[in-house]
């Protein structure tokens, strides 16, 4: 089947892999995605497809993603999947102050907070085994109100955590074990 695509549409796809830089994760060369070939994701160097990676363990960023209404999960700055369920362990809550000017100067949101750790576990979007919401130890963030992720029962800044639970339901980010000291 062949698909047809403007030219606008390609342009967009070449801007979007231009500078993506791929690190082969057997043999470490690097290179850019635009200079892949055929298959982009083959390493030039000792062949091996670095497409179908198990990212658990890897140093990710997450974040909401307001279009597709779930997490949006990234690895070296390409998203890598999109999830209703993330768990992240050595957590840190991250926002950028350019973005969070932005968004207050503008009035119109931009990706800036993110939350980073080593993935331990997910489920891909659409998720049909979503685990239920905790209780307690609610985080939130919100760019009109708070400079940095905040306990929501409390108000009380957040910066890093053992372990965090992300759930696409009603309040996203979940502490599930305590808060180291910043």
């Amino acid at each position: 089947m062949n698909i047809l695509i403007t030219e606008r549409q390609k342009k967009m796809i070449l801007e979007t892999v231009t500078n993506k830089e791929i690190i082969c994760d057997k043999c470490g060369w690097s290179w850019d995605l635009s200079d892949g070939g055929e298959d982009p994701y083959i390493c030039h160097e000792c062949g091996y497809d670095n497409s179908e990676k198990d990212y658990r363990g890897k140093r990710v960023m997450v974040y909401y993603n307001l279009h597709k209404h779930t997490f949006s999960v990234t690895y070296k700055s390409i998203v890598i999947l999109h999830a209703d369920y993330v768990k992240l362990k050595d957590v840190e809550f991250r926002v950028r102050q350019g973005g969070k000017d932005r968004v207050r100067g503008e009035k119109r949101k931009n990706v800036h907070a993110f939350v980073i750790g080593d993935l331990v576990d997910y489920c891909e979007y659409p998720c049909e085994n979503i685990p239920q919401e905790p209780t307690d130890k609610i985080v939130t963030y919100d760019p009109y109100k708070y400079d940095s992720f905040i306990y929501k029962g409390t108000k009380e800044p957040v910066y890093k955590a053992k372990e965090v639970d992300m759930i696409n339901q009603k309040n996203k980010l979940f502490v599930i074990n305590e808060v180291k000291k910043f």
